[in-house]
C-alpha cells in the first residue's frame, strides 16, 4: 500500500505542477502572443520597405513614398526661385546703394572744398581788414572799433601789433577797453 501512496503523491504533485504551470502559462500567453504579433509585424513592415529582400512595396504605399517626394522636391525648387529672387532684389539694391555712397562721397569732397575756399576768403577778408586798421590812425580806429562785434574787434587787436593795438585802445571807452583786453587775453 506504501507504494500505491507514494505513486499516488508523485501524480498528484505532478497534476499540481501542471496545472501550475498552465496558469503561469495562461497569464502570460496573451502579452506574450501580442509582443510576438508585434514583433512579427516590424520584421514585414521592415521587409516590405527593403526591394532587396524579396519582398516588392505595395503599390499604393510606393504612390504615397512618391507623392511625398514629389511634394518635397516642390517645396525645394518653389524655395530656391524665392532664394534666387531675393538675391537679385540684394544686388539690385547694392547696386544703388554703392552708387549714392559714390554721390555722397563727391559731395562730400565738393562741401569741403567750398569750405577751404570760404575759410581761405575769411582768412584774405580778415587779413584786408586787419590792414585797413592798421594803416589808420588811433584817434580814427578807436572809434570804428568800438562800433564793431566783439569777436572782430578782438581778432583785429589780436593781430596788429601790440604799440598800435595800445594807442587804438587809449581812445577807446575804458569800460569797452577792458572788456576787449580781457577778451584778447583768452583768447
Amino acid at each position: 500500500m506504501r507504494g500505491f501512496l507514494k505513486t499516488l503523491f508523485y501524480i498528484t504533485l505532478v497534476a499540481v505542477v501542471i496545472a501550475a504551470a498552465g496558469l503561469y502559462g495562461g497569464l502570460l500567453l496573451p502579452p506574450l502572443q501580442a509582443f510576438q504579433a508585434e514583433a512579427a509585424q516590424e520584421v514585414r513592415d521592415k521587409d516590405a520597405l527593403t526591394p532587396d529582400a524579396g519582398f516588392v512595396l505595395s503599390n499604393e504605399h510606393e504612390k504615397g513614398l512618391l507623392a511625398a517626394i514629389s511634394r518635397r522636391q516642390q517645396e525645394l525648387d518653389l524655395r530656391e526661385e524665392e532664394l534666387k529672387a531675393r538675391e537679385a532684389r540684394l544686388a539690385s539694391i547694392k547696386t544703388d546703394l554703392d552708387a549714392r555712397a559714390a554721390v555722397l562721397k563727391k559731395t562730400h569732397a565738393d562741401i569741403e572744398a567750398s569750405l577751404k575756399k570760404l575759410d581761405e576768403a575769411g582768412n584774405d577778408r580778415a587779413k584786408r581788414l586787419v590792414k585797413i586798421f592798421e594803416s589808420m590812425g588811433p584817434e580814427d580806429a578807436a572809434p570804428r572799433l568800438e562800433k564793431l562785434d566783439q569777436d572782430i574787434a578782438v581778432m583785429i587787436l589780436a593781430t596788429i601789433s601790440e604799440k598800435k593795438a595800445a594807442k587804438i585802445l587809449a581812445f577807446i571807452e575804458p569800460a569797452r577797453a577792458a572788456r576787449l583786453s580781457q577778451a584778447i587775453r583768452l583768447k
